[in-house]
């Protein structure tokens, strides 16, 4: 009796275990199809005329840092803040309105505000100038392996920060990551040109960023509901983002006194709805992420997630290249055959990372024993 209940709770504890495993690896699909509908969105309608340096609606050119940094930090904007929405609408079709406004107060809450802090002005603003720079130099699908280094990163600012273990397989993952973000960057490089290093550089910085803040909400992720927990993370980080960070950009580049005309350029633009679309995809990409990693573990979580290293190219490639939509051609290059190389092989030093080899051996041989 006692060994069919211990069967019986592995059984329930593996089905749990890959559960979580399912809700990290959708985390990372739908981080690739957010990437993708936010690329298209910065291709269509005046967002085409900006980065092309026209003249838009009897307005003159944007300068060259806006265009740079004014415009990401937009973009950013616009799909955090469109996520947040979509949170919200969740958290009202469960009946957590209450809950949320409840958890702002609370001390984990604060710490998710600090997350969308870290991992919106700072850490998204990157990641959508990385994209912008590589999709002007004809492949905006290389930066996102890079920003996967995430993963590699917080495990050593895990350890600078908090002292958290850093075991041998975590060394090997994360040399194994940085090896691939070189060949991926060097390939880039000498196939596009100074863009490319400048999207990857601003790449690297996201990844930063993100592995910062994948440290810091460690607590808050832990005893927040993953849909108040994402809704109050994307409002955060959607208004730092068009409020502080636009303006701001904006006033360093000499443009703040475009700021209203250029808001309501993209507000009003046919392009929004593409925006809307790349937050709905963004808000499981979080989400289910936060969701997985308490399901399965954080580490097993952020590795499943970070298979966006592969998802990200693939679904660029997919909406903007072979299905044609954003005004790509039809044999619209993904990634060479080296970069493809380089994104599975980042994968599977993400899985380093995450999981210990010789622990997952062990595990099987004493399930094999006990059979």
């Amino acid at each position: 009796m006692q060994q069919d209940i211990a069967a019986l709770r592995k059984q329930r504890h593996r089905s749990f275990m890959m559960k979580g495993v399912a809700f990290a690896v959708a985390s990372g699909i739908c981080y690739g199809l957010y990437t993708a509908f936010l690329t298209l969105g910065e291709t269509q309608g005046v967002w085409g005329a900006w980065f092309a340096g026209e003249a838009w609606n009897g307005n003159a050119p944007l300068s060259a840092f806006a265009i740079t940094f004014t415009l990401a930090a937009l973009a950013a904007g616009l799909n955090d803040l469109f996520s947040g929405l979509w949170s919200l609408v969740m958290c009202a079709k469960n009946g957590q309105l209450g809950d949320l406004r409840k958890t702002i107060a609370t001390k984990p809450g604060r710490v998710m505000m600090l997350c969308a802090a870290i991992g919106g002005p700072f850490a998204t603003i990157a990641y959508v100038v990385a994209l912008n720079s590589a999709t002007a130099a004809g492949n905006p699908g290389v930066i996102v392996p890079i920003a996967a280094l995430n993963c590699a990163i917080g495990a050593v600012l895990g350890r600078i920060l908090f002292k958290q273990s850093l075991g041998a397989h975590k060394i090997a993952g994360v040399l194994v990551c940085l090896a691939a973000a070189a060949a991926i960057g060097g390939t880039s490089f000498a196939n596009m040109g100074p863009e490319a290093l400048f999207g990857c550089l601003f790449a690297f910085l996201a990844a930063f960023g993100w592995g910062f803040e994948g440290c810091v909400a460690g607590f808050g992720t832990v005893l927040i509901d993953y849909r108040i927990g994402i809704a109050i993370r994307q409002l955060t980080a959607g208004l730092l983002e068009l409020v502080i960070a636009f303006p701001v950009l904006a006033a360093i580049g000499g443009d703040i006194a475009s700021v209203p005309t250029i808001l309501a350029g993209a507000i009003t633009d046919p392009a929004i709805v593409i925006f809307a679309i790349s937050g709905l995809f963004a808000m499981p990409a979080f989400s289910f992420w936060y969701k997985g990693n308490s399901m399965c573990g954080t580490a097993l979580g952020m590795a499943c997630n970070g298979m966006y290293a592969f998802w990200g190219p693939f679904f660029i490639w997919i909406v903007l290249g072979v299905l044609n939509i954003g005004g790509m051609s039809a044999n619209y290059p993904p990634l060479s055959i080296m970069q493809w190389v380089g994104a599975l092989i980042m994968v599977a030093g993400i899985f380093l990372i995450a999981v210990n080899p010789a622990d997952h051996l062990a595990k099987r041989k004493e399930q094999n024993n006990e059979e």
